[in-house]
């Protein structure tokens, strides 16, 4: 008896009510139903109201106060008083307070839901929802650095130079691009320009100011791109940012087809 596809239980996971033969065929096949069950687990964990989060710690409040030049009367942080209803709150779980927590109490006692995608690999249950859990979990991650950032708590990236991008004959789209200084010293090109029809690909060079040197940085997919820059490279020798139109041919040299261009001023 052939099983219902992946693609088929993800959507009766997250609620689809599929037709009369898919629900006899899980009503007759236990394999099924129990791949199902464990893709329902994923969409309860994934759908659950996240825990509220704990108060943040006096030097958050000391970093704005700093970084918004406040006066001195509202030196205090606001929120101590939430931030000791944490730390006692705390106490009483550690002493006993509260019931052991269990795998399935995780999400809402602020631990980790882990989920192991080997084991459901092993198992033969399709995993596309756990993956995209966890990129949730990245996305989440990733917005904490940018807030960190926003209250000084990260430095943020120095802006070396920058560029407009101008079109050339036959096109019509502009662009930006600016060279960008990381806290580690490592150097990024962030390339943006409009959209704009091309017959192969995108590539991105630097040129010298007589174009008569180039380097690649690599292929731009979409309208904005980010380039490491090779920490031997002297952008000043090769301050002319190029997007240009590549056939698919093969040849790596310049097409000579370019789309925007401008030169970085610091």
């Amino acid at each position: 008896m052939a099983h219902l596809s992946e693609e088929s239980l993800v959507l009766l996971a997250l609620g689809e009510a599929g037709d009369l033969q898919v629900q006899e065929h899980l009503a007759a096949c236990p394999e099924c139903a129990t791949e199902l069950e464990s893709l329902g687990h994923v969409v309860r964990v994934a759908r659950a109201d996240p825990p509220a989060p704990a108060a943040p710690g006096p030097e958050v409040w000391a970093a704005v106060h700093a970084e918004l030049g406040l006066s001195d009367a509202v030196a205090a942080d606001p929120l101590a008083g939430s931030a000791d209803r944490d730390r006692v709150r705390d106490g009483d779980d550690a002493a006993g307070g509260g019931d052991t927590p269990s795998a399935d109490d995780d999400g809402a006692r602020g631990g980790a839901t882990v989920v192991d995608l080997a084991d459901r690999r092993r198992r033969g249950v399709p995993y596309p929802l756990a993956a995209a859990a966890a990129a949730a979990a990245l996305l989440v991650g990733g917005l904490s650095v940018w807030g960190a950032q926003r209250l000084g708590l990260e430095p943020e990236p120095t802006v070396l130079a920058t560029a407009e991008l101008e079109p050339l004959a036959g096109y019509t789209a502009r662009g930006s691009a600016e060279v960008d200084e990381l806290p580690d010293g490592t150097r990024q090109l962030v390339v943006r320009t409009d959209p704009a029809d091309v017959d192969g690909f995108k590539e991105v060079w630097l040129l010298a100011p007589d174009a008569q040197r180039m380097v690649s940085l690599g292929v731009m997919a979409g309208d904005e791109a980010v380039f490491v820059l090779p920490a031997n490279l002297d952008v000043g020798e090769f301050p002319v940012v190029d997007v240009s139109n590549e056939p698919i041919d093969g040849d790596p040299t310049h097409s000579g087809d370019s789309i925007v261009r401008g030169a970085l001023q610091a």
